[in-house]
């Protein structure tokens, strides 16, 4: 039987790492395998994934989370909300789909002043975590910067959808949450990128708290610039922690009723 980790382009993705470690540790004979699909390949491998028994479940990564939800089937209330898909489990040929990233972004952020929340990037996960906690934290007021047009079905009143930084905003924001690649080692080109300069994160709120989905590298150029100027700040490798512990919990409860 093996799992998988679902994207592309892939760059060494820390789940393998922790779910092989979790597999060993619990005595599951289960295999983890890295699987990089190009786009044109996406609807055959998954159709495929849903016929083959020993397919046991999948991380999702991008740029599939929301390409994902028309193959799977989606019963959890927050995953419902997050309108994107970062893991399914294979239940005798159903497809379950279900969004982790959420709940681990939603414990990174528990300690963190929320009345107004920037977030930068408007992706997979910058919608996501958009939607959820705009259901969760009602009162609180919401700026989306994003080049992507505000969809439709997004009505909630206390947002503005930007397509550029507008400082004045950050004169007030409790929490900026970086949602975009910048930063990253997905490609050579984000590595020395940030969503806000120095001279920008000077102008902004003082005690402004920071989250960085980024997990990969751990320091990335907006946490060298946050730590500088001796803002809160929080990278992604607690909410990548955490949504695999959620994965892995699910994957082992199944995997024990099929023995």
């Amino acid at each position: 039987m093996y799992c998988s980790i679902i994207g592309h382009p892939l760059t060494k993705p820390r789940s393998v790492i922790l779910w092989r470690k979790f597999f060993k540790d619990k005595n599951l004979n289960i295999k983890m395998y890295p699987t990089d699909i190009k786009d044109n390949l996406f609807d055959k491998k998954i159709d495929k994934l849903k016929h083959d028994s020993n397919f046991v479940a999948s991380a999702i990564t991008m740029p599939y989370k929301k390409k994902i939800k028309s193959k799977v089937l989606i019963l959890d209330q927050i995953s419902k909300y997050a309108n994107a898909i970062n893991f399914i489990i294979n239940k005798k040929g159903v497809l379950h789909g279900f969004n982790t990233d959420v709940y681990g972004a939603i414990e990174s952020v528990k300690k963190f002043k929320k009345k107004k929340i920037i977030i930068f990037g408007f992706g997979g996960a910058g919608e996501a975590i958009f939607r959820v906690f705009s259901k969760i934290y009602k009162q609180s007021s919401f700026v989306i910067i994003s080049k992507k047009n505000k969809p439709k079905d997004v009505k909630f009143k206390k947002l503005k959808f930007l397509k550029n930084i507008v400082i004045k905003e950050f004169s007030d924001c409790d929490l900026f949450i970086n949602c975009s690649p910048l930063g990253s080692n997905l490609k050579k080109s984000y590595l020395n990128k940030s969503p806000l300069s120095t001279k920008q994160l000077s102008l902004c709120k003082k005690n402004m708290s920071i989250f960085d989905i980024v997990y990969n590298p751990k320091k990335t150029l907006l946490c060298r610039y946050a730590k500088k100027l001796n803002f809160n700040f929080i990278n992604g490798i607690k909410m990548n922690t955490v949504q695999a512990e959620i994965a892995l919990k699910k994957i082992e409860n199944y995997y024990k009723k099929l023995k």
